[in-house]
């Protein structure tokens, strides 16, 4: 387990390490983006669904 952590302090330092971080933050952040869209996908397609008559009806001068 020692080996493990020392293994891993050695991989997250310098620059190349910040990078392997920056690209797990953003691989996560969109996972959860699209995991959020996937879950209200039927609620977001209603939502845009009943949406358009309204639109339609704006009157514009």
């Amino acid at each position: 387990m020692k080996n493990l952590m020392n293994r891993a302090k050695f991989v997250l330092k310098g620059e190349e390490g910040a990078s392997n971080i920056e690209i797990i933050v953003w691989i996560s952040v969109v996972l959860v983006i699209a995991t959020a869209l996937f879950a209200f996908r039927d609620s977001i397609t209603k939502f845009l669904g009943s949406s358009k008559g309204e639109v339609d009806n704006l009157k514009v001068k």
